[in-house]
């Protein structure tokens, strides 16, 4: 069975939105522990990052099936979610990822990819 993760990322809380920003965060957290336990998905990892300079404020790494990790985009909990973090949160992303033993499909396509460009 084929990994695939997700990355959802945020940057800075909208000013005067803190309160909510942080009982939003504990509901992801409460959503994808749920998701977990129903085995939707293997794990998730949240990642809060220090002050960088980046519109990156944080991001949840989610893993799993690829298929069904895929599908958590249209589900209708999911995009609940996450536009409640888009009220509080700028720079809101969702991003397909590769990640582990996957890397090196990434990789092959990297390489298949880079051969037709140069005609090799």
């Amino acid at each position: 069975m084929a990994k695939g993760s997700l990355m959802v990322g945020w940057g800075e809380i909208i000013p005067g939105r803190e309160k909510v920003a942080q009982a939003t965060l504990d509901n992801a957290m409460q959503y994808c522990i749920h998701l977990q336990q129903k085995g939707k998905i293997d794990r998730f990892e949240v990642v809060a990052l220090e002050p960088h300079g980046s519109d990156l404020s944080g991001f949840v790494l989610i893993t799993g099936d690829k298929e069904t990790v895929a599908q958590l985009r249209v589900e209708d909990e999911f995009v609940s979610i996450m536009v409640g973090v888009q009220l509080v949160h700028r720079n809101v992303r969702v991003v397909g990822a590769y990640t582990g033993a996957e890397m090196q499909s990434w990789f092959a396509m990297w390489d298949d990819q880079e051969e037709k460009l140069l005609g090799e």
